[in-house]
């Protein structure tokens, strides 16, 4: 991938969020952001786009218009509250149609074929905490307490294992199921997708309902008191095909979601020794065993942990919990707009990391969180239009990715923690 391509790519988000078809699909009424202001639709989105959770709300948006008008010293154009009343105005759809275009043109540019060519995009579930209002506990539910006390959404993403970019995040309640919030993001999974699942996903009607919609995946079971699955774990035999007649409550749990009802599903069960000398089961509907080895399984399913990096990075990194707004329509506005700055960073961070010698990628890599810490450089560069400008900042960054190096540690693992602990609620990055 060429520097230009990244270039090409911000230029034409940048023309995307600037078009009148852009404002009427994503304003919340038709009258809405037609006046003369300073907060126009396009600086909302942008001001939200490079905005880190962690920052003082004020600052930001001094730091942003000072440098969007090229201005030296302490100045004062938009306020807190005008930018309270601004987003009321935006709904959180507009950075879910930025970040499908560019995941969609990036990745004509970017070899994501990494296993068997096949696209592997891994699938996974996060909880996060929003602020404790009645408007949250309405949409997001009690949470974990039960009271109300902290709020929780959940969200389901689906994540390109090789291009680290978020092809689509689902947010919904804290009560919903991990698999009823994904089957509202596998319109966005290409033919040629291999879906990961984790041990938390299994069952029969979702296989099914992955059957009927032509979705390829490999998913781990784990404490499962299937008689296939434990048949095969007693036995000597490394993989097995299993063609399981679904019971009427799993074809109920279909026609709830107008999914296809089928009467039975076909996969393929296989068995891997980890290094632990536990006994790993992956389910499959790859059913081709000359085509797919069974001992290639152990590489496809290791590589859904790039999604739990990509969660660490967007919660830690990018500060998501640390919300300049408290309603509904201006978390998610924060969720998709996080999800849509990780990806352009990420992109960079390839090109740095597609830049250094093969021996040196076989064991370093760039320090991708350090990386955010240019976003607001990059963004701002890509606003002002000046292609030169942006083509330097693009430049300068991946040349400093290249210097700014972590080593690659194979084999590491740690215990966790999934207990709820910290504060009852995310610290505000308004005060």
């Amino acid at each position: 991938m060429q520097t230009s391509v990244l270039e090409g790519l911000l230029t034409g988000l940048i023309e995307l969020v600037e078009t009148e078809a852009f404002h009427a699909a994503h304003r919340v009424k038709e009258t809405d952001f037609t006046r003369r202001r300073c907060l126009t639709l396009p600086n909302l989105v942008f001001f939200l786009l490079q905005h880190l959770g962690g920052t003082a709300l004020q600052e930001g948006l001094d730091t942003f218009f000072m440098a969007l008008s090229d201005r030296m010293g302490a100045w004062r154009t938009v306020s807190k509250s005008a930018l309270s009343q601004a987003r009321k105005k935006l709904r959180s759809s507009a950075f879910v149609a930025m970040n499908r275009m560019w995941t969609s043109a990036l990745l004509t540019h970017v070899d994501d074929a990494g296993w068997h060519d096949r696209r592997v995009v891994a699938a996974d579930g996060t909880c996060v905490r929003v602020p404790g209002l009645a408007e949250n506990v309405d949409r997001y539910g009690v949470g974990p307490c039960g009271d109300g006390t902290v709020p929780m959404a959940r969200c389901v993403a689906l994540y390109a294992a090789q291009s680290r970019q978020w092809l689509e995040v689902v947010v919904g309640r804290y009560d919903e199921g991990e698999r009823e919030l994904l089957l509202k993001a596998l319109d966005q999974l290409h033919p040629n997708d291999i879906l990961v699942l984790d041990r938390g996903y299994p069952a029969w009607w979702l296989f099914a309902a992955l059957q009927g919609r032509g979705v390829t995946y490999c998913a781990r079971i784990e404490d499962c008191n299937w008689k296939d699955v434990q048949s095969l774990v007693r036995s000597d035999r490394q993989e097995c095909l299993v063609c399981h007649k679904l019971s009427g409550r799993d074809r109920a749990k279909l026609r709830t979601y107008g999914l296809p009802e089928l009467k039975q599903v076909e996969l393929r069960l296989i068995k891997l020794r980890l290094p632990t000398g536990k006994w790993e089961v992956l389910a499959t509907s790859l059913t081709d065993t000359a085509r797919y080895p069974a001992q290639d399984f152990g590489e496809l399913y290791r590589d859904r942990w790039s999604i739990e990096e990509g969660f660490k990075l967007v919660k830690h990194r990018q500060h998501l919990e640390g919300f300049s707004g408290e309603l509904p329509e201006s978390v998610e506005q924060e969720i998709q707009a996080k999800i849509m700055l990780h990806n352009i960073v990420q992109a960079v961070c390839h090109k740095a990391q597609q830049d250094l010698g093969a021996e040196q990628r076989d064991h370093w890599q760039v320090n991708r969180a350090y990386a955010f810490k240019w976003a607001g450089r990059l963004i701002m560069a890509a606003i002002k239009g000046c292609r030169l400008a942006l083509q330097q900042t693009i430049d300068a960054l991946i040349q400093i990715l290249g210097r700014t190096l972590e080593r690659v540690r194979p084999h590491r693992s740690f215990p966790r923690k999934h207990a709820i602990g910290g504060a009852q609620r995310p610290r505000k990055s308004y005060r």
